[in-house]
Formats: structure tokens, C-alpha cells, sequence
């Protein structure tokens, strides 16, 4: 077996967008597919998800076990082949600090149709050899697509995380099932 594939999740804190986007895309693949987070913040550093976040990857199933916040390093960044950010900011925010990430840092939400409408474009092999593909192909078409933002749900009710665990499942599941080997 090749390396996994490599995706970094990306939001401010590490406590709510990006450890959703994590668990849920993890729940969604098999062992090929590594996910892992940070937050553009070190505020709360080593802290975990938000309750609220927590509770809702558990009723649809997800492990919310074990999320540390970290800081993004650039050692996360290169280790990755895939970065998925919550907003324009923090695309703007890799793009400033790693611009040799540009090419493989999308919007999650802007990613998900990208995923779906290139899946039947990608070539048969391992998922890592699909994802490369995929991150390659999103990236010659990135301005086809509506740049959409991931709210912050941060101190909202629960009613608002459930939206944001909507958008980031209609997101990742085309991701998921273009990753997979045909």
C-alpha cells in the first residue's frame, strides 16, 4: 500500500469547522485517507472541540474522541496533500504565509461540487493516486466555482452547528466517494 492520502483541515481555533470537517471526512473514508487539523489561531492551542460540535459529530455518528486544537505549522502544510479551509480568509491566509500550498488549499464547501463533477475524470488506482488527480484537476478549475464560505459557529446554539455538519457532509461526501477506487 501507497502513503495515505493526506488532507489538512483548516479553520481559526481548531475547536469547531475544522475538527467537524476532520471526523466527518475520516468517517467517511477508510485508512487511506488521513485527516488531521489546525487552527490559524494558537488561542486555544491543546484545548478540545467545542461541546457543542461535539455532540452533534456524535448523533450523526462520528468520533469526536481524542481532538487536541493545534497551531498551523508549516510542517502540517507540506505533510498534506490537500488542504480544505473553512473561509477566504483562511485561504488568503495560506496563500500569504505557504504559497507553494496555493494549488492544493480549497474551500471545503467549494471543494465538494468540485469533487463531485471531476469524479468520473480520475484515473483508476489507489486513493492517493486518485486524490493527487483530483487536487490537480480542482486546481485547473478553481474559478468555475462560487467561492462559499463556512460560518463560524462558535458560542451559537445548537440548531447552528447542525447547519454547519450539513454543509460539511454535502461537502465531503462527494470528496469521499471520488477518493475511492473505482
Amino acid at each position: 500500500m501507497t502513503s495515505p492520502f493526506t488532507v489538512l483541515h483548516v479553520c481559526t481555533g481548531n475547536i469547531c469547522r475544522s475538527p467537524m470537517s476532520e471526523r466527518i471526512l475520516a468517517g467517511l473514508t477508510g485508512e487511506d485517507v488521513y485527516n488531521h487539523g489546525a487552527g490559524i489561531s494558537a488561542y486555544h492551542e491543546g484545548e478540545n472541540m467545542q461541546n457543542n460540535a461535539m455532540t452533534e459529530l456524535e448523533s450523526r455518528g462520528f468520533d469526536p474522541d481524542g481532538h487536541r486544537a493545534r497551531h498551523l505549522l508549516r510542517e502540517h502544510v507540506e505533510a498534506s496533500d490537500l488542504i480544505l479551509v473553512a473561509t477566504t480568509g483562511h485561504l488568503d491566509y495560506i496563500a500569504e504565509r505557504f504559497p507553494e500550498a496555493s494549488g492544493k488549499t480549497f474551500l471545503v464547501r467549494s471543494f465538494g461540487p468540485m469533487a463531485a463533477d471531476l469524479a468520473e475524470t480520475l484515473p483508476d488506482g489507489d486513493t492517493a493516486v486518485r486524490g493527487k488527480a483530483l487536487v490537480d484537476a480542482a486546481d485547473a478549475r478553481r474559478g468555475d466555482y462560487e467561492e462559499l464560505d463556512l460560518a463560524d459557529p462558535w458560542g451559537m446554539r445548537q440548531e447552528v452547528y447542525a447547519q454547519i455538519a450539513d454543509q460539511l457532509e454535502a461537502a465531503l461526501k462527494p470528496v469521499a466517494a471520488a477518493l475511492e477506487a473505482r
